[in-house]
């Protein structure tokens, strides 16, 4: 059962641009499907303070993209046509630069080559060193001065760097279990997070600055590099990697147990500790070459596109806050990669019926998300999704112990909630009324399920809701949508 957090609507609409840039050049408007199919909008219906989807809103695309056609929406002014490309064209690493030393040769206005660069950064993360870049004039020049920034950025480090920066967190192992956790190594200094968030905004041109850190005379410098290529996400060249799981230094660090109730239980507040600097390099290293779930080569095409997106959406984090907070990234990425699923793309069979399938959904999450990790309100994005099925909901904090659950519509409407306290198919009528109708429970509920009335009967049962202890559910349900959904579920059977 998903919960939620206190009502916010972000409801802010992507301008789409149609005019044509001058002969030549590629185009800045919308293109393809993108400019053929308008994004779909939510509407606001009676009731309560947020929108609805209507089901044909997220209906599939059709129609296919060459590679050609990708490279050219990367400078879209639409912002979910531009990132569906770099989703798409990302794993094809450094065989895209020809294309892309081509599409920025025609592309001379400052809001295309920003675009194009934006891209660069990503694909210099992990994909193409940026040092390759410079075989291609027009993407040397256009990355020239980012990477130039960053380069003095680590210079001024390198005359001032700052020692007590970073601090080792330790986990707190019950007894019992075996092996040692790997500790975590935080940067908590202001001016090392500072050197962080501004090199963050460069991407992976960002690396041949961040591997002069690397390379310092300096164990401190070093591992300090080390943390910083850990936050950033960022591939040095292998020869890097591998003096680093050779280096000999090691540097004192404060160290304290990580915050929990068992620390506190623990004792010491805070030591010293050697930390490895070899050690932290290889962790690093074995990072950089996993996946987050066993790849074998009869995987289905939905999970490579899935590993995609979540590197991606990595990639265009452009604050240091979510290294500082990296359970806020995982859920955000869990969610759109939910969300898409549920648009469509669970059952696709190869990347281009997946993207048809998807496209919709995907553009409605950049209307209304985007890729703000740090303001990310999913209730929003759940919301809009289940409402093509007729319901949202909300929960809050409620008061006392109990757990509250309203259920609400636009005009009353003959609903009963039925509870299940065994097996799916033996419910329990709990109340029938008409709506709305607020219940209350004192003993922890597990699944309860509403049913609305369909001439002379009772349709069958759709979504589970769970009212948690001390917590206020509200479902507001729309009846039209509500109805249809229930009867095309009760036909998939």
């Amino acid at each position: 059962m998903r919960m939620h957090g206190a009502p916010r609507v972000l409801l802010c609409m992507l301008a789409i641009t149609t005019a044509a840039c001058a002969a030549g050049a590629p185009s800045r408007g919308a293109t393809g499907v993108y400019a053929a199919r308008p994004p779909p909008l939510a509407e606001r219906l009676a009731g309560p303070p947020w929108s609805w989807m209507e089901p044909e809103q997220l209906a599939p695309d059709t129609g296919s993209q060459s590679d050609e056609e990708l490279l050219a929406w990367l400078i879209s002014a639409d912002r979910a046509q531009r990132a569906e490309a770099q989703v798409r064209l990302l794993p094809r690493g450094e065989s895209l630069l020809p294309g892309l030393e081509s599409l920025a040769a025609g592309a001379r206005d400052d809001e295309a080559r920003s675009a194009l660069l934006e891209f660069i950064q990503l694909l210099t993360r992990r994909r193409v060193h940026p040092e390759l870049l410079g075989g291609h004039p027009e993407l040397s020049a256009l990355s020239a001065k980012a990477v130039a920034r960053g380069q003095g950025l680590v210079a001024f480090w390198e005359v001032e760097p700052a020692p007590r920066e970073l601090i080792e967190e330790q986990p707190v192992v019950l007894c019992g279990n075996d092996g040692r956790p790997v500790s975590r190594l935080r940067i908590e200094g202001r001016r090392l997070q500072e050197l962080r968030d501004k090199l963050a905004t460069l991407g992976g041109l960002a690396l041949p600055g961040v591997e002069r850190l690397l390379a310092s005379p300096s164990a401190t410098v070093r591992l300090q590099g080390v943390v910083l290529t850990a936050a950033l996400g960022l591939r040095p060249i292998q020869a890097t990697l591998e003096r680093l799981r050779n280096d000999p230094g090691e540097v004192e660090l404060d160290a304290r147990y990580e915050a929990s109730d068992l620390a506190v239980k623990a004792g010491r507040a805070s030591w010293r500790s050697r930390v490895s600097i070899s050690q932290r390099a290889s962790l690093v290293a074995r990072r950089l070459d996993a996946v987050g779930r066993q790849v074998r080569e009869d995987d289905k095409p939905l999970y490579r596109i899935e590993d995609g997106i979540v590197e991606w959406l990595g990639g265009i984090r452009k604050t240091g806050a979510a290294d500082d907070n990296p359970s806020l990234f995982d859920m955000l990425s869990g969610d759109l990669i939910n969300g898409l699923r549920q648009g469509g793309g669970m059952d696709a069979t190869d990347a281009q019926q997946y993207w048809n399938r998807v496209r919709p959904a995907w553009r409605l999450f950049w209307m209304t998300v985007g890729a703000r990790v740090d303001d990310y309100r999913r209730e929003d994005w759940f919301a809009l999704l289940d409402s093509r099925n007729g319901y949202q909901l909300r929960q809050e904090p409620g008061s006392g112990d109990e757990a509250v659950l309203r259920i609400e519509a636009p005009v009353g409407v003959e609903a009963e909630v039925v509870a299940f306290p065994t097996v799916p198919n033996d419910a329990v009528v709990v109340q029938r009324g008409v709506l709305p109708l607020t219940l209350s429970f004192k003993e922890p509920v597990y699944t309860l399920g509403i049913r609305l009335r369909s001439g002379g009967d009772w349709v069958d049962s759709g979504p589970f809701f769970a009212p948690r202890k001390g917590a206020r559910m509200t479902v507001w349900l729309q009846p039209e949508f509500f109805q249809r959904y229930l009867k095309e579920r009760a036909a998939r059977r």
